[in-house]
């Protein structure tokens, strides 16, 4: 077991260090001048060519490619991803006081998207074809095939203009997160029920469900006792992969409800042309999408003593 987990995390590793060198290639090769950039908007029409060459020498922008890439990939290693070109802030405090916002984002709307998906897939299960089924199904598609800022434009409608409940914009309490959380579950949520639909639907044919049926128990019963453990494999994993991926819909998200999280940050570095900026948050998904299906991953092999027997 600690042979697998020492392999899983070596190779955790080495696929950041191989997304990082792409991270850097790409935003290396963007157009433009980060040195032109800054002397630009430290002195405007003053910048001349003497001083975006002193800049370039400051930040080591004459190097070649590969030494720029190690120095900074060992910055990053230890917090230090360097100023925003468009804050003038170092990018590390930027993160500090976002990632929490994005943390919570993120925690409010998996938690929504891993219960719903559960009851949306043993309540289709449990009608086995019948209405339900086909309504959860014909729901399941259409919040699949919905993007994030159509759902967000519904939601502030219904529950902000319409009926006042809620709050739109801002992270101002408790209340004003439920909008934000619910645009992001809606995708994670109706892909989760299908594979939970479907999953049980092919352990509900298997001989421990026979065998449930036979001792008189209710299909109720053999779906929450027999069937839904032996889907937790396939369910968290997809789960996981769904969780990495909120990230993505996180950015549209927090700049439709004006959360002031990692995405907004994302977003602003896109427009201002903020390369080491950019450069940082790409960096910071990666990590994030490693770690958590890691951990993902760990968690299978502690729920399912199978994959440790089968890998060992």
């Amino acid at each position: 077991m600690q042979r697998l987990l020492l392999r899983r995390l070596g190779l955790a590793l080495l696929l950041i260090v191989a997304a990082s060198a792409l991270i850097f290639a790409i935003i290396a090769a963007a157009p433009g001048n980060v040195a032109a950039l800054i002397a630009e908007r430290a002195a405007g029409a003053g910048a001349d060519g003497a001083m975006i060459a002193r800049i370039e020498q400051e930040l080591g922008l004459n190097d070649p490619l590969p030494i720029r890439y190690l120095t900074w990939l060992g910055n990053a290693a230890v917090g230090d991803f360097g100023v925003s070109l468009r804050t003038g802030k170092p990018i590390a405090e930027e993160f500090a006081a976002r990632i929490p916002v994005t943390a919570t984002l993120l925690a409010f709307g998996g938690t929504i998207a891993f219960f719903l998906s559960l009851a949306m897939g043993l309540a289709g299960a449990a009608s086995n074809g019948g209405l339900v089924d086909r309504m959860l199904h014909a729901v399941a598609l259409i919040g699949a095939s919905t993007p994030n800022f159509f759902v967000a434009a519904l939601l502030v409608i219904a529950f902000a203009v319409t009926l006042g409940w809620l709050p739109s914009f801002g992270a101002t309490g408790a209340a004003s997160w439920v909008l934000p959380a619910l645009t992001i579950a809606v995708f994670p949520a109706s892909v989760l029920s299908r594979v939970v639909r479907v999953n049980l639907q092919e352990a509900m044919a298997r001989p421990f469900a026979t065998t449930g049926f036979a001792k008189g128990l209710t299909r109720g019963h053999v779906l929450l006792r027999e069937a839904l453990p032996n889907i937790a494999v396939p369910f968290l994993t997809t789960f996981g992969a769904q969780f990495t991926l909120m990230t993505i819909g996180a950015i549209v998200v927090e700049t439709v409800f004006a959360l002031r999280g990692v995405g907004s940050f994302f977003i602003d570095a896109i427009r201002f042309r903020d390369f080491i900026g950019m450069q940082a948050t790409l960096l910071l998904f990666v990590v994030f999408f490693v770690t958590a299906n890691f951990m993902v991953d760990l968690i299978c092999l502690l729920v399912d003593p199978r994959l440790r027997r089968g890998r060992n």
